[in-house]
């Protein structure tokens, strides 16, 4: 997986226009902040975290991580 900062950066800018913060789902989560910043720097993968950071933005997951979520009419 490779680091996607600019992804990153418009999250966290989105988050914040949101009135919340990688760090407020952290704690939402009971995950530490790291781990969400390494989900959305596309470090690692959580479902979960995914998730929340698209509810928190109201976009589903397969929006903001297309390439972890294939489009199921596209393998048929």
């Amino acid at each position: 997986m490779q680091p996607d900062k600019a992804k990153h950066l418009r999250l966290k800018y989105e988050l914040q226009k949101a009135g919340t913060s990688f760090s407020a789902i952290a704690r939402e989560l009971g995950v530490t902040h790291s781990t969400v910043l390494a989900v959305s720097n596309s470090k690692s993968v959580s479902a979960r975290v995914q998730q929340a950071i698209g509810d928190k933005l109201g976009i589903s997951p397969a929006e903001l991580w297309p390439d972890r979520y294939p489009n199921p009419e596209e393998e048929a």
